[in-house]
């Protein structure tokens, strides 16, 4: 796998980011996270882009929050890999505006879709601080 360093995502210098697809703009990071690969996530009140209708359409976090929770996922205090359940984290900018998502592998490491562009494989440190801010709110949800 080739490493990513970029100066979106200063602590990717130190903890670099591993690609791990190819460039596609079918999907992002929202859907990337609700392990949908298939369309673009996101609230927008002109309708443009995917939302289920069972969420408020509205770029704010609780929004976000309720879209995990129609799958399972519940609020938990961090991030750290439990054995047995999934998590995501919810990233906001210092608006607390929801900018980003991503999901905790089964290695412990996180799996983010970064836009239009490419997904990558990270630590949480390594994408806090960037482009997309920093983690919020982090979910789990028990794997069958």
């Amino acid at each position: 796998m080739n490493r990513l360093v970029t100066p979106k995502f200063p602590n990717s210098f130190c903890d670099p980011f591993l690609i791990t697809s190819p460039y596609t703009p079918r999907y992002n990071c929202i859907a990337w996270a609700y392990e949908d690969n298939t369309r673009w996530y996101w609230p927008d009140p002109s309708n443009i882009y995917y939302w289920p209708s069972n969420v408020p359409r509205k770029v704010d976090i609780d929004s976000f929050i309720l879209l995990f929770t129609t799958i399972g996922y519940e609020c938990c205090s961090n991030g750290d890999f439990e054995h047995g359940f999934l998590k995501v984290a919810i990233f906001t900018d210092a608006n607390n505006t929801p900018t980003h998502a991503a999901r905790q592998l089964t290695n412990g490491f996180w799996t983010s879709k970064l836009g239009q562009n490419i997904d990558v494989q990270h630590s949480i440190k390594a994408m806090e601080e960037g482009e997309y801010g920093n983690v919020a709110v982090f979910m789990k949800r028990r794997i069958n």
